[in-house]
């Protein structure tokens, strides 16, 4: 019997049981591939990360939805790095910030840590670069789209200046205004329908956005759905919310560098996510995605 320990973390927050809850091994040597992707999946959470010795950074990191591996997430890198820290992989300044390189599927990129008092407060990774891809425009797809999330099509704030687009910095999501954070809150998506609209152009998931949001320090306020990764809603996308950020910069929707993305209230699990985008209007260079993140339960997989 071989048995694996793991920690759970609630990621994008400083409150247990709110954020988005991860999974990680903090020693995956010997899961094979098709153990790692099986335990993924009884852990039922939107990733499980794996941590690898690697040849070219500090650490490796594999990550597994209940689907499938990923080539970068947001909340398991910023998980996955506090829970490291802690555990004295990284060093611990007493206070200050650390950066490290780490490996994922992506690449080799870094990753800065913040300190207090010797301890991990909030991780920030940079992602990889944005791209913008397909854009939606047809008024029948438009309508469709609308459909699927169980909302009016005048409720989609899409136009030519800030289109319902397919966005990445290594994971792609489609991008969706909506039109209030009312009209938000009203989402009841139908899994098969949003699920063939947003893999058509070879998303992963559906994330809608308002300019209205809960907390007056916050800029945007937005829900993720990816139901064909067993994911109806996410509480805190790390990824997504890095896609998000280079859009609105892209297309000159957001004035300030640095701000803030909610996510998770209307599932009970509020998430602040900070995005700091370089660039302008037509020309993003890099994005970054950061928060806190704290753990919440320790356990062990059995393996024969």
């Amino acid at each position: 019997m071989r048995k694996h320990e793991f920690y759970q973390l609630d990621v994008f927050t400083d409150t247990k049981f709110a954020g988005n809850p991860l999974a990680v091994f903090p020693d995956g040597a010997g899961i094979s591939d098709a153990e790692m992707q099986s335990i993924a999946k009884e852990m039922n959470l939107s990733e499980t990360v794996f941590v690898l010795p690697s040849e070219r950074a500090l650490r490796r990191l594999r990550i597994f939805t209940p689907k499938q591996e990923l080539p970068l997430a947001g909340h398991p890198v910023v998980g996955t790095w506090n829970l490291l820290a802690r555990l004295g992989v990284t060093e611990k300044p007493e206070d200050g910030s650390i950066t490290i390189e780490q490996e994922v599927a992506l690449g080799v990129l870094p990753v800065e840590i913040e300190f207090e008092r010797s301890e991990p407060a909030s991780v920030t990774m940079t992602q990889g670069a944005f791209e913008p891809g397909p854009v939606i425009t047809d008024e029948t797809q438009l309508a469709l789209l609308a459909d699927s999330l169980g909302l009016e099509r005048d409720e989609l704030a899409c136009s030519a200046e800030l289109p319902v687009q397919v966005v990445s910095t290594g994971i792609r999501a489609l991008a969706v205004p909506i039109v209030s954070l009312t009209s938000l809150s009203r989402i009841e998506i139908n899994p098969g329908l949003l699920s063939k609209i947003y893999l058509e152009p070879g998303a992963v998931g559906c994330y809608c956005f308002s300019f209205e949001t809960l907390e007056g320090s916050s800029s945007v306020h937005a829900r993720f759905f990816a139901p064909a990764d067993a994911i109806p809603e996410d509480p805190a996308t790390g990824s997504a919310a890095g896609s998000l950020s280079g859009y609105l910069t892209y297309h000159g929707a957001i004035a300030e560098s640095t701000f803030t993305i909610e996510q998770g209230d209307m599932m009970g699990r509020p998430s602040r996510i900070r995005a700091q985008v370089d660039g302008e209007k037509g020309a993003v260079t890099r994005v970054r995605i950061g928060g806190r993140s704290v753990i919440s339960a320790r356990g062990e997989v059995w393996l024969d």
